[in-house]
């Protein structure tokens, strides 16, 4: 066999691994249960019909563990998903199946495993935003930023005492003194004479009560933040959004259109601070995208913590806390209407850097599925 030939059969395995896996990972089980009743004796149709409750079953079961926003877009649309329930549930397996002949019921209980992909299209192919044209919808500017730790200032315990004291004293005594005075007279002399005696007694009682109390004051940490874009946001972000039907443009774009109201630099500086934009750069900030021509603007940050080991596999894991919300910039006052978080994610890799990239990629991912699923859920186009 060629060199060439190898090499191509040796691309194909592994693109089609690569395919296999991708195909694996949308693909989720989730376990169903369904009871019914029958007339007679226990059919084949019987069996089929307990079947697909119980896929339906397990269908609701993850949407239910999903989000709030993802629960109401498949309520609102749950008989068009039961008629599509054969595509989206791939197969199932029974766990326990009962037969009361009695009651004449049957109850079965089986592991479903569901599209995950396919139902996502499905959820996004109803929002108010695929039904519009292209030419129509509204643009959503995005605004992302990493953030690392650059410093932290801890606080030593600031403590206070104090102490109360309380004295009492009683005292008694008494004091006896007896004079006695004489005088003589002779022939030649005059003589006198005399004597004192005391006697003195006391008794003395004295008690103290002390109270001692006080407080300690902890003061919280001081975190500078390194602020950085990251290529891994935007194109995951970017991608989530893009594919549910929206125009994304990225706010980098925006600057020279917002007449110097909207400040990338601005932006950084308060998140590297803090956990918000202050009051004068959101308000410069909202008016900027106004200025732009934007109705929307989706901002946040992703911080990426310290490295540690993965208990499990043994490799480098990086746990990344995201943060965002969409804001509604048409009105007089900006309005949030979809927003995400504080939620953490992980990614593990044989390095810091590809755990990193791993876990910043798979947190811009679910947080922007989670707000699209939350303006899909609004009908914003």
């Amino acid at each position: 066999m060629s060199l060439t030939r190898f090499a191509r059969i040796a691309c194909g395995a592994l693109l089609g691994f690569s395919m296999a896996f991708s195909v694996h990972a949308q693909i989720v089980s989730s376990k169903g249960m369904a009871t019914i009743v029958y007339e007679g004796k226990l059919k084949p149709a019987d069996r089929q019909a307990a079947m697909q409750k119980a896929n339906l079953s397990a269908l609701e079961a993850y949407v239910a563990q999903t989000w709030l926003a993802k629960v109401r877009v498949f309520a609102a649309r749950r008989d068009d998903f039961v008629s599509k329930l054969d595509r989206l549930v791939l197969g199932s397996t029974i766990l326990s199946e009962s037969e009361n002949k009695q009651a004449k019921t049957y109850s079965v209980v089986v592991r479903s495993e569901i599209n995950a992909a396919l139902l996502q299209v499905e959820l996004d192919s109803g929002s108010a935003t695929v039904a519009t044209p292209n030419s129509s919808r509204s643009p959503v500017a995005m605004l992302f930023l990493a953030r690392m730790q650059g410093s932290v200032q801890s606080f030593q315990a600031r403590e206070y005492r104090r102490t109360d004291m309380q004295a009492m004293a009683r005292m008694s005594g008494a004091s006896t003194e007896r004079t006695h005075e004489g005088e003589s007279i002779g022939d030649s002399h005059i003589g006198t004479s005399g004597s004192i005696s005391r006697s003195q007694s006391g008794k003395e009682n004295y008690s103290a009560i002390v109270e001692t109390g006080g407080s300690t004051t902890q003061k919280a940490d001081k975190i500078s933040w390194n602020v950085t874009t990251s290529s891994e946001i935007n194109t995951a972000m970017t991608g989530v959004f893009s594919g549910s039907g929206y125009e994304v443009v990225e706010a980098e774009y925006l600057e020279s259109m917002s007449g110097g109201k909207l400040s990338i630099d601005r932006i950084r500086g308060d998140f590297s601070r803090g956990n918000d934009l202050s009051p004068d750069v959101l308000r410069s900030t909202v008016d900027g995208i106004r200025q732009a021509g934007v109705p929307y603007l989706a901002v946040g940050t992703l911080d990426v913590g310290i490295r540690d080991q993965d208990p499990v596999s043994g490799l480098v894991r990086v746990t990344v806390t995201v943060t965002g919300k969409v804001l509604d910039v048409t009105g007089r006052f900006p309005r949030t209407i979809s927003s995400v978080g504080p939620i953490q994610y992980a990614g593990v890799g044989n390095t810091e850097t590809v755990a990193r990239t791993n876990a910043l990629t798979q947190a811009s991912e679910k947080a922007a599925r989670v707000m699209v699923d939350e303006l899909n859920a609004r009908a914003v186009r």
